[in-house]
């Protein structure tokens, strides 16, 4: 059994998870994106990141008003991001192999 950087399942499932996190980046709106932002940004930033980040957040609704703008991955009924992470954890449990985080497009 090879080491999980050898492994091409482990790359294809990594491959998955990033395309599904594209696509849900491609369809969510400018505000979410942004907030997402500041919010990745805030950890092991700034206080000026931090205070960008709540400012951002709080300028979106809350989410049971906005449900519609929610990144479609967020939800369980994603089908291509449940796939991917089902993949990931049966071939975990196959092989013992963790599935190196993806890197993602933003």
């Amino acid at each position: 059994m090879g080491s999980a950087d050898e492994c091409h399942e482990c790359r294809a499932i990594a491959q998955d998870l990033r395309d599904a996190y594209a696509d849900a980046w491609a369809c969510s709106d400018q505000a979410v994106r942004d907030a997402w932002l500041a919010t990745r940004k805030m950890i092991g930033g700034t206080e000026e990141d931090a205070q960008r980040a709540e400012e951002l957040l709080k300028a979106l609704p809350p989410a049971a008003r906005y449900g519609a703008r929610i990144p479609q991955w967020l939800s369980p009924d994603n089908p291509k991001y449940r796939e991917a992470l089902l993949n990931m954890f049966l071939h975990f449990a196959r092989t013992g192999h963790r599935v190196p985080s993806p890197d993602f497009p933003w």
